[in-house]
């Protein structure tokens, strides 16, 4: 839970940052006056670049959510500064299309993202065109033929024990707006991706920023601020996949690699493998297997002592110790092996399985239990005289590991 908690922060700290900034540079006035009166154009350049991202990653969610900001930046801009003529078929007044706005840009966000990708992007992209420019057709035709009538839904207070009036919103858009953060956090914490906490941040900006959009350059920076954050989402997600492993989610081997290269000079390096994972595999079905490799690395994720698990392929996991030698990393190490070993991993319940089947037989022969337990072997080398590089340490540690399966498995080895 710790490291799920940790994980979720740091999914957090840019966007906050990049908030904290803005919101800094506004309430103390810091913007340059030459760099003011040309923020209005790193708005169409944040939307640009951004627009590129997502569209080279195949990322459509992104790519909406980009949309909807941009677009709430435009048409609030144009009513306020350079409002419509009376007569034309488009011509909605400020104060509807602001309330349409406050109601729409959260309730379209969490349309879109909950919508999963699953079609090809360009159908994904006809599709959400479609379905999002339909209501955003039928907003502005309501809005047009009907001004009064919405902003006579919109003013009201409905209920006054719960409206806060400092947020400057129309209660109604409030509370669409409240659950929005809500129904996001919901689905960040059940998928914790960086996409998800930067668009819940930049909700709340856009959202804040709204009400005050006649104040100077607030509303361009805020607009490019929220753009950013979401393009900077879609390079976050795509470091992830290629450098987390997403099985277990350790940094991968690539991650590593990387790691290995700024080790300094003392350092000890652990290899440790499920023992008889095969086995476990064939005899209760790779489902369970995935589970075990989880929680695997959920606890060597635990490690102490300064060390840092990496999966490094299959079953195979790795643990670096910058700055330890071997004999100070093995009762770390013994903590995680002692761990896995008393974890009780539960079994599927025999009645979903069909009475014939190979995996179901198997699972009979485990004396009854509803769980099984799993161990580990490892094996640690250190830096020294005789293994100068990295390479060297892993594959002694490798050499050792093999020795303490050798030697019965769920031990620890060291390097001679």
């Amino acid at each position: 839970m710790r490291h799920r908690l940790a994980h979720l922060f740091s999914l957090f700290v840019a966007p906050l940052l990049l908030a904290a900034g803005v919101l800094f540079v506004i309430a103390f006035d810091l913007l340059p006056e030459s760099l003011a009166r040309f923020v209005d154009i790193t708005v169409w350049l944040f939307a640009l670049i951004g627009a590129l991202l997502t569209l080279s990653y195949a990322r459509t969610r992104n790519f909406f959510a980009l949309l909807f900001v941009f677009l709430t930046y435009q048409v609030m801009i144009k009513a306020i500064h350079l409002p419509a003529t009376q007569g034309s078929d488009f011509y909605v007044a400020p104060a509807t299309a602001y309330n349409l706005l406050s109601f729409l840009l959260p309730l379209l966000l969490v349309i879109n993202s909950l919508w999963v990708e699953r079609f090809h992007l360009l159908q994904d992209l006809l599709l959400r065109f479609l379905v999002f420019g339909l209501v955003l057709i039928i907003s502005v035709a309501i809005g047009h033929r009907f001004p009064a009538e919405v902003n006579q839904l919109f003013n009201p207070v409905y209920f006054p024990n719960i409206y806060i009036e400092q947020l400057g919103l129309p209660q109604l858009s409030m509370l669409t707006f409240l659950a929005a953060l809500c129904i996001l956090f919901i689905q960040l914490l059940l998928n914790p991706q960086p996409y998800f906490a930067a668009q819940w941040v930049a909700l709340c900006a856009m959202v804040l920023v709204l009400p005050n959009f006649h104040v100077n350059y607030a509303p361009a920076l805020v607009t490019s601020l929220a753009l950013v954050m979401l393009s900077m989402a879609v390079l976050h997600e795509a470091f992830q996949m290629a450098f987390r492993d997403d099985l277990t989610g350790l940094p991968g081997r690539r991650a590593l690699n990387e790691r290995l290269q700024r080790l300094g000079r003392n350092y000890a390096i652990a290899m440790s493998d499920v023992d008889k994972f095969k086995v476990f595999n064939d005899t209760y079905g790779h489902d369970l297997g995935d589970q075990v490799l989880q929680m695997v690395a959920a606890q060597l994720k635990r490690v102490s002592g300064g060390g840092k698990a990496y999966r490094y392929g299959g079953e195979e996991f790795t643990l670096v110790f910058p700055g330890k030698t071997a004999e100070q990393a093995k009762p770390h190490l013994e903590k995680l092996r002692i761990a896995i070993e008393n974890y009780q991993v539960k079994l599927r319940d025999e009645s979903s399985r069909p009475e014939k089947d190979k995996e179901g037989k198997k699972k009979r022969s485990n004396g009854g239990k509803d769980w099984v337990s799993v161990t580990i072997s490892m094996g640690i080398a250190e830096r020294g005289p005789k293994l100068g590089s990295p390479e060297e340490v892993i594959k002694a540690a490798d050499e050792a590991l093999y020795k303490a399966k050798s030697a019965g498995r769920n031990q620890i080895a060291l390097a001679k």
